[in-house]
């Protein structure tokens, strides 16, 4: 069956899928497609099904997260080539996001994942989690500002046009409000300061993607590679204690008795829960809606106030969105999101480069070693904590979990993200006046 399925491309026969392919990158390049949720959905899918196949094909490539990494670098290599058309960069954009496609998606991963977690693991870690988180900003700062001043880039520089926007939650709720604060605290305008801030982060986002992708191949040739707990794919507590004989039963009847029903269900409590995230952040609009989101999410989790069915429903949509729309998201990050012209500029200063690299590295060991002190695993905590606090915000954790395969630990990358982006905007609407 294993090497059955391996023939299949996105769950089709190859002659199928070929055919499939073949008519709808047709319209894309003929140019003759309108622009709806349809077309924006079927796009990226073609393209991430035939990425993620060919990246399975690979050996060691696929054990590294190939199939992702095809999925997030060549679909924007060949924008920046030329060889996609402006109306399907458009399109694909679009869907992403004026329709709002990953917000479908985080949703269900945070609903899903928190509902379906663990009541007590989800205490313990939640408690413990601000450790790692902090010590990689530390790190981060400390020894990447010295860096910086080193090498003669500059120590302020560093810190303001590198580390800081690279900690800070992405570009939306990052970048752009931390322009805001330089602006303010040296004049100026926000726009210029914006365009020294994004190219860090966009350079950065890839970085954590292919650092991702290395720690979970590491993990699967050992899970105690370097330290006893260095990975615990996918769960992110060290002494968790598991029923091993019950779990792997619920698991299987839950399996068995995922219907239409539930992955309707389970799109409307990550709707609803989505929303009321919207309802709190219009009280205290300093806190992004998706922190708010995970709050209520987690307290609907620890006060049980949901019925087991409803729990079970979020987990089989979080089961759907996770394995079968995955590509899909990959593929329209990478061409509604990601400038290869950015990077490339990046990319061409040595200084720029390596402090960008280090500032990743440092945010990941930081998270990692910290986490581990604290009983958490290596390898989750690196990626939680420390990439996903590095990466693009949302978008970003997902295209970094999806390549290290650890979906399930979407709430605590948005918790990186969001919250962890609102304490760098606070750090620096201190430091940057005193810096500029």
């Amino acid at each position: 069956m294993e090497s059955g399925g391996r023939r299949l491309i996105a769950g089709m026969n190859p002659a199928v899928f070929a055919i499939v392919f073949v008519v709808v990158m047709g319209g894309v390049y003929l140019e003759i497609l309108p622009n709806n949720m349809l077309i924006g959905f079927v796009i990226p899918m073609v393209i991430g099904g035939l990425f993620i196949w060919l990246g399975e094909k690979i050996p060691v490539f696929r054990t590294f997260g190939g199939p992702s990494l095809l999925c997030i670098i060549v679909p924007a290599v060949f924008v920046y080539w030329g060889l996609f058309p402006q109306s399907g960069v458009e399109i694909v954009a679009d869907f992403y996001n004026g329709y709002g496609f990953i917000d479908l998606f985080i949703a269900a991963l945070i609903v899903g994942s928190l509902l379906s977690m663990d009541r007590q693991i989800l205490v313990k870690a939640g408690i413990r989690f601000f450790i790692p988180l902090l010590a990689g900003v530390v790190l981060t700062f400390v020894v990447g500002g010295l860096v910086g001043h080193v090498t003669g880039f500059g120590y302020k520089e560093a810190i303001l046009f590198v580390i800081a926007p690279i900690m800070g939650g992405g570009i939306g709720a990052g970048a752009v409000p931390m322009s805001e604060i330089y602006a303010s605290g040296a004049g100026g305008d926000p726009a210029e300061y914006l365009s020294m801030l994004v190219p860090a982060i966009m350079v950065a986002n890839v970085l954590c993607i292919f650092v991702a992708s290395i720690l979970n191949g590491l993990g699967k040739k050992n899970k105690n590679m370097f330290i006893k707990g260095f990975s615990g794919e996918g769960e992110i507590l060290r002494n968790a204690k598991k029923n091993e004989a019950a779990e792997p039963l619920r698991a299987a009847e839950s399996k068995e008795t995922t219907t239409y029903s539930n992955l309707a269900v389970g799109l409307m409590m990550s709707g609803a829960l989505y929303i009321f995230g919207y309802f709190i952040a219009m009280l205290f609009p300093s806190i992004h809606a998706y922190a708010w989101m995970i709050i209520a999410t987690a307290l609907v989790k620890i006060l049980n106030i949901t019925p087991t069915v409803i729990e079970d429903a979020a987990g089989d949509w979080f089961d759907f969105v996770s394995k079968m729309l995955l590509p899909c998201m990959l593929v329209a990050t990478s061409i509604g999101l990601i400038d290869m012209h950015q990077i490339i500029e990046v990319v061409t200063n040595p200084a720029y480069l390596g402090l960008t690299a280090l500032t990743v590295l440092l945010a990941s060991f930081g998270a990692g070693i910290f986490g581990w002190l604290v009983a958490m695993y290596f390898v989750e905590s690196a990626i939680a904590a420390g990439l996903c606090m590095a990466d693009v915000g949302g978008s970003g954790d997902a295209a970094v979990l999806g390549a290290s395969e650890r979906l399930k630990l979407m709430p605590f990358s948005q918790i990186s993200s969001r919250l962890g982006g609102v304490i760098i905007l606070l750090i620096m609407s201190i430091l940057a006046p005193l810096f500029l």
